[in-house]
């Protein structure tokens, strides 16, 4: 089998600031991260060899196959986590679902920013939400509606659709956070033009505190609500 590419966390930052708390957050990411590095490098073909660069197809087909089955797993462990705490698999798809999948995508803009590519960074946050609701949900759907032979999909189950036609929910979830996605969309253009389509401090706060605001009123919405407000 080919061999393991990990390093043990070094001890050389225990004389850093935090440097204590930094190696017990390296070891604990080496930890959970080493199950997953032995299993994509036992099955994935490293094509930076130049003896596996032929099998670049199968690389990318098993790397592909990786993420559906951790998708699905993330997915299942996080509908179970929601009944077990009697949260919304709508409210927790809006947050922790969200939060994973768009992690990669903070990290990437993280990296073009610090590297002085500021509209990389904005258009990489831009085309993954449009890649997100066009193709993410486009296809999957397309293809659930192919195989049901037509048949549409129903985002509301029968409580639900109850409660909506009888006018105790006035208007569905789906919709309602569709709107407040339109608002900070708006509030971003304007923020962009309030400081010149510049990159700095007062835009980094201002979108840390909406997106605060925005999971402070998504539990809120699922706790203290009842579809009215």
């Amino acid at each position: 089998m080919p061999a393991i590419n990990m390093y043990y966390p070094e001890k050389d930052i225990m004389g850093e600031t935090c440097g204590c708390f930094r190696l017990f957050l390296k070891w604990l990411l080496f930890i959970i991260s080493y199950p997953f590095v032995c299993m994509f490098t036992w099955t994935i073909p490293n094509c930076g060899n130049p003896k596996y660069r032929k099998y670049y197809v199968a690389s990318f087909g098993l790397s592909v196959l990786w993420i559906a089955a951790l998708s699905f797993a993330m997915v299942t462990l996080v509908i179970r986590a929601g009944c077990l705490l009697k949260v919304d698999h709508y409210v927790m798809g809006l947050v922790i679902v969200a939060i994973g999948t768009s992690v990669p995508d903070a990290l990437s803009s993280i990296l073009v920013a610090r590297d002085g590519y500021g509209d990389m960074a904005v258009s990489n946050a831009l085309g993954s939400n449009v890649f997100d609701i066009d193709l993410g949900l486009g296809l999957p759907y397309a293809i659930s509606i192919a195989i049901r032979g037509g048949a549409p999909m129903m985002l509301l189950n029968e409580a639900e659709m109850a409660m909506l036609e009888s006018g105790e929910m006035v208007i569905t979830p789906h919709a309602k956070f569709g709107f407040i996605l339109l608002l900070i969309l708006i509030f971003t253009l304007i923020i962009f033009c309030a400081v010149r389509f510049r990159l700095n401090k007062v835009v980094g706060v201002t979108f840390v505190s909406m997106y605060v605001l925005f999971i402070v009123y998504a539990f809120i919405q699922e706790f203290v609500c009842n579809y009215d407000c």
